[in-house]
């Protein structure tokens, strides 16, 4: 194993010297703390690491499994096939959005405040009233995550962070994306001639149609999975409260590999 160390790997350490902890004992404590939400001096006590100075170790261990986890669980998670997708469409789809490719949604996680003005500007959120890193979220409709974005600032808006990200070059021709009303991306779905689903506006209308009402709940019944899905991927507690401006350079690896590693739980969608 060649740790990483900061700006460079420390493969000379890792060459000639006796880890403390097993390979196995390392990876476990990395899944522990995600999960768990652990701090660094917690872990390195319940594993004993007895070096001088076991925080710092622990924290070279820690970033080196991440982003060992982020290259593996990275390529066991592609963005699927439109066959793929046809494959595992749940019936509650096939009825009347069967071209639906992905349901997306972001999500920010409260980051604490850089001594930046700069940083503080860039990562405030108007939304959360808070300092965060967002992401944009997609699942299939079968409830497993698809696409995982990059961390944003949260000041970023959906349409500039879906445009940014990359994830309308994934869609191909004819494909549909469901979103929330927030989602303002239907010209940038008609140029790649893919369509969006979202809830419909009232406009100048006193009150919706009965054909709108009914629409906004079939919407709604099925834009839920990705909110569940997020919640699967808030229930590793590393994600919860304040992540520490320590962890914000490893954030976008941190959140992905959560997001990979709730897809091996048990299926989201049903039938």
């Amino acid at each position: 194993m060649s740790y990483w160390t900061g700006s460079k790997i420390n493969e000379e350490r890792s060459r000639f010297r006796t880890s403390a902890l097993s390979l196995i004992d390392q990876m476990f404590s990395v899944l522990m703390r995600i999960r768990l939400g652990l701090y660094v001096q917690d872990v390195a006590d319940r594993f004993c690491i007895s070096t001088a100075r076991k925080e710092a170790t622990y924290s070279k261990y820690f970033n080196t499994w991440i982003a060992l986890l982020h290259v593996e669980l990275k390529a066991m998670n592609p963005f699927p096939s439109r066959a793929k997708v046809d494959q595992t469409m749940p019936d509650s789809f096939k009825k009347k959005y069967p071209s639906v490719r992905t349901i997306i949604d972001c999500i920010e996680i409260f980051i604490q405040r850089s001594s930046s003005i700069i940083n503080q500007s860039i990562t405030f959120s108007n939304y959360k009233h808070h300092t965060t890193i967002k992401f944009l979220v997609g699942i299939t409709p079968s409830g497993v995550i698809s696409f995982v974005s990059e961390g944003w600032g949260g000041r970023v808006s959906d349409r500039a962070l879906t445009m940014e990200s990359g994830f309308i070059d994934l869609l191909d021709e004819n494909d549909s994306v469901m979103a929330d009303k927030g989602f303002t991306i239907k010209d940038l779905l008609e140029k790649k001639k893919c369509h969006l689903n979202i809830p419909p506006f009232r406009g100048q209308s006193s009150q919706f149609s009965t054909n709108q009402v009914f629409e906004t709940q079939e919407i709604a019944e099925l834009r839920i999975h990705v909110e569940r899905s997020i919640g699967r991927v808030k229930n590793f507690h590393i994600l919860q409260g304040v992540m520490p401006i320590s962890l914000a350079p490893n954030a976008t690896k941190i959140f992905q590999v959560c997001c990979w590693l709730s897809n091996f739980d048990v299926p989201l969608v049903k039938n």
